[in-house]
């Protein structure tokens, strides 16, 4: 704020055109279909609001800036949840089958756990995972609120879950939305106003280090969240514009997912803005951009081959037995506390 001689963030807001709360803005809120149906909500919501559905996802629905919604009993009692255009194209690009079974495996703050679960329309099983206990109360009450009753939640870090496990045989799906920059959602956060920013500038040393440790990260957690033999389906999203975290990515995990017959699907073929093309099939990619979709996402959609073919099942289980085989060894009694949660249908604790 001192940067552009502002007091406070208001005085920011009205000087950025980007980010000016004029009557043309609007935001998104999802439809809960656990709760309320598409139309009941559209006819609620019109007798205070202009409202538009989105031609993408039915389930969003757009509704001007200005319009205070944070207090309206469809948000507060969880038939609508605010959520991004861009953040809701994830679990639309896994698209799992009703009754499969889908592990989530960077859920807080779960906004993308409850969509999955009214994508299903609460039938199958979630399993939602995250590593920090104060970000796990947070998923706890989303899903909670949402009523998203075929949500089981657990404390573990993913990178320590052995796909091989019986607890895993059935996982169907995986969205992965690993830790990120969060590049994509400064606009949204004002951080391009501040005098830190680093727009428009080369990302200094101390940046492009941070952003190597999150790709090495993401890299780790995309091949294995690959090598659970049961998925059919696994979907990379951050809500970063940096090729680091996101094209390379891909192009590191590609021969490894190829190995265990995994391809790159093309997630919304309408979409117009494609991967970068540092490779061959980054077309299947799909960004969006903070300028024209408010935020900015990335999306990876990796489709299994039939895996009916006996051959694909020799080659996914010499790969799992051997990339897993040290995982097993250390997650014995980590492994014991999940098949509790599973088979006692622990679907959702009380916040602490």
């Amino acid at each position: 704020m001192v940067k552009r001689k502002a007091s406070k963030v208001e005085d920011l807001l009205s000087e950025d055109k980007c980010v000016s709360a004029d009557s043309s803005a609007i935001r998104y809120v999802r439809v809960n279909t656990l709760k309320i149906d598409v139309n009941e909500a559209l006819e609620e919501l019109r007798q205070s609001f202009q409202v538009e559905q989105d031609d993408l996802i039915p389930e969003l629905l757009a509704v001007p800036m200005a319009m205070e919604m944070y207090k309206h009993p469809l948000l507060l009692n969880g038939a609508l949840i605010l959520q991004g255009k861009a953040s809701c194209m994830p679990a639309n690009a896994l698209a799992p089958d009703p009754d499969w079974e889908v592990l989530d495996a960077c859920a807080a703050p779960g906004n993308k756990t409850v969509q999955l679960a009214a994508l299903m329309k609460g039938r199958g099983n979630i399993l939602a995972c995250e590593i920090n206990k104060k970000r796990l109360n947070r998923l706890l009450e989303t899903v909670k609120l949402a009523g998203a009753s075929n949500v089981k939640v657990f404390l573990q870090d993913f990178l320590k879950l052995d796909p091989n496990a019986p607890s895993f045989s059935k996982i169907r799906a995986i969205l992965l939305d690993p830790s990120c920059s969060g590049s994509g959602t400064a606009l949204q956060r004002l951080d391009h106003l501040l005098p830190s920013s680093t727009t428009g500038q080369k990302i200094d040393a101390i940046e492009m280090k941070r952003l190597e440790a999150l790709a090495q990260f993401q890299q780790k957690a995309l091949q294995h969240a690959l090598s659970f033999p049961g998925v059919e389906r696994v979907v990379y999203s951050t809500c970063s514009i940096h090729q680091r975290e996101n094209e390379d990515v891909v192009q590191f995990v590609l021969s490894y997912a190829s190995g265990l017959g995994f391809q790159l699907a093309t997630p919304f073929p309408s979409w117009p803005q494609r991967g970068l093309p540092i490779f061959e099939g980054a077309h299947h990619l799909l960004r969006t951009e903070p300028s024209k979709d408010l935020e900015g996402f990335f999306i990876a959609l990796f489709v299994r081959r039939s895996l009916q073919d006996p051959q694909m099942t020799k080659l996914n289980e010499s790969y799992s037995r051997t990339t897993n085989r040290e995982v097993r060894s250390k997650n014995h009694a980590s492994q014991s506390n999940l098949d509790d949660i599973k088979n006692n249908k622990m679907s959702i604790q009380q916040p602490v």
